[in-house]
């Protein structure tokens, strides 16, 4: 089976992965992915990882994973919105598949990992299968800190020990990550210099990405290898100009901050957004 096929089965979108999405799924991992927005960086990282674990569609598993991937794929992000979102998407990949189960029946899971959510601490009675962690930052790195939130201290150790073993740690939008990119990057480098059970690895993802945001006392992102970025003959691929090129419409918003009625700011800036949404409906073909 190819990954084009496999890509397409997923994603269900009559179109062939970009070039930089195949080499990903089929060339060794980078720990830097810099790709405009709007060109799948997630489908791009969550396909290639299932790729590489040997999963293949139907269900079936093609080979056996491969040793640099680990089988626990963890998504930290920095907002709630993102994080429902990715699942969401996430989820419906891994279903076209035949691949999205509940833990235990030897399927991939997909778990979130925020505030408000009940499956906090169940993914972790089943280190032995492959799943996918999605979660805000605060939770996520909390727990690779032995310091987790919103559950019991006895638990931390093993939280602790499975986010530091055989988990992929993926970082998007680094950029609003805030102090937890630095973070993100020591315990790296602590992963590095101190050695694991099992391989783990880190892989930062942005569309503004400056490698030397992760710089550490321990960490320098100067002995990285160069980022995965698109080619300049990528750069040409029509569907690519078509997303990067593309004008962004900007209105202008005259509602001013002089209301001390929270209710009526609110109602102000609810009806400028139905403006806007109309007057863009009316400038559409």
């Amino acid at each position: 089976m190819t990954y084009d096929a496999f890509f397409r089965e997923a994603t269900q979108l009559g179109a062939a992965p970009f070039p930089y999405q195949q080499r990903l799924a089929l060339e060794d991992w980078p720990e830097l992915l810099d790709v405009p927005t709007g060109l799948g960086k997630t489908a791009a990282v969550t396909l290639a990882w299932a790729w590489k674990r040997g999963l293949r569609t139907g269900g079936n598993r093609e080979s056996e994973p491969a040793p640099a991937t680990p089988r626990r794929l963890v998504c930290c992000l920095p907002m709630r919105v993102l994080v429902e979102q990715t699942a969401e998407n996430v989820k419906a990949w891994l279903s076209r598949l035949d691949w999205l189960d509940e833990p235990g029946r030897g399927r991939v899971s997909v778990h979130l990992l925020m505030g408000g959510e009940d499956d906090l601490k169940s993914w972790a009675e089943w280190p032995e299968e492959e799943m996918v962690l999605i979660g805000t930052q605060d939770m996520l790195l909390s727990r690779a800190l032995m310091r987790g939130y919103g559950m019991s201290r006895y638990q931390w150790p093993v939280h602790f020990a499975w986010l530091h073993n055989d988990a992929m740690w993926v970082f998007d939008e680094v950029q609003l990550m805030g102090p937890g990119l630095v973070t993100s990057a020591q315990l790296q480098a602590f992963r590095r210099d101190l050695g694991s059970a099992s391989n783990s690895r880190s892989l930062w993802v942005s569309a503004t990405l400056k490698p030397e945001w992760l710089k550490t006392v321990d960490f320098d992102p100067a002995s990285l290898n160069p980022p995965l970025r698109l080619n300049e003959e990528e750069k040409m691929v029509p569907a690519v100009r078509k997303r990067v090129e593309a004008v962004k419409a900007l209105l202008r918003c005259d509602v001013a901050l002089v209301s001390t009625n929270s209710f009526g700011l609110a109602g102000s800036l609810g009806a400028h957004r139905r403006l806007a949404r109309l007057t863009q409906r009316a400038a559409s073909p």
